[in-house]
């Protein structure tokens, strides 16, 4: 969206404000408000619906768009098949301790989180950080390749909240990832239902606990 030039600068200082300097302020107090993630998901994801339902710009079909949905589809299980692979090794080899254990030791637990991580978390994720980003920040990157970067970088540093080195730079290429898939496909729905896919596959081999609320130290 072209942003007036009268309002480029405070754009940008919110911009930067709320999605690179707060993150990062996040960390220093992260056990007072790890309990509180969900909560304050929910609320920012309802202000940034509200603010997309009531923006004249925003076009609306982006929320449920299936253009080319085939194509797309098809780039997202062939990018998680090739690149989950390497994942999966990587936690079978490194993490041992964790590989698999969530459905082996909390199966019926597993099973409620992969019904509801892609509706509860991906959807609401996507909603603030495709969605909402893009349209309020886009006109504010020359270009797609600097949007894709930056909102990508952004994805990843709200996951150093985690304090570990797998949340922000696995949330950092699945940034640039779900990035990519909006500026190509301007669907949140295909984008919601990237995330939900990778989220599902992480949580499972081990890798999501990292990026658990309840792994905070």
């Amino acid at each position: 969206m072209e942003i007036p030039t009268k309002q480029r600068k405070w754009r940008a200082v919110e911009c930067g404000f709320l999605f690179f300097v707060l993150p990062c302020a996040l960390y220093w107090i992260r056990f007072q408000i790890a309990f509180l993630v969900v909560p304050i998901l929910i609320i920012l994801t309802t202000f940034c619906l509200l603010y997309l339902q009531k923006a004249p710009e925003f076009d609306k079909t982006d929320f449920f768009r299936l253009e080319q949905a085939t194509g797309h589809l098809r780039s997202i299980l062939v990018i998680f098949f090739l690149f989950g692979f390497f994942f999966l090794v990587f936690s079978y080899l490194r993490l041992s301790e964790l590989f698999l254990a969530f459905p082996k030791r909390r199966p019926i637990i597993w099973l409620i989180g992969m019904i509801l991580y892609p509706i509860l978390s991906a959807v609401p994720q996507e909603i603030i950080f495709r969605g909402f980003f893009f349209h309020r920040y886009g006109g504010l990157f020359p270009g797609r390749l600097l949007l894709i970067f930056f909102n990508g970088l952004s994805f990843g540093l709200y996951h150093i909240f985690f304090a570990n080195w797998y949340a922000p730079l696995i949330t950092l290429l699945g940034g640039w990832l779900f990035a990519f898939r909006y500026t190509s496909s301007a669907s949140l729905l295909l984008v919601a239902i990237e995330h939900g896919l990778w989220g599902n596959f992480l949580f499972t081999i081990g890798l999501g606990y990292y990026c658990d609320s309840g792994s905070i130290h």
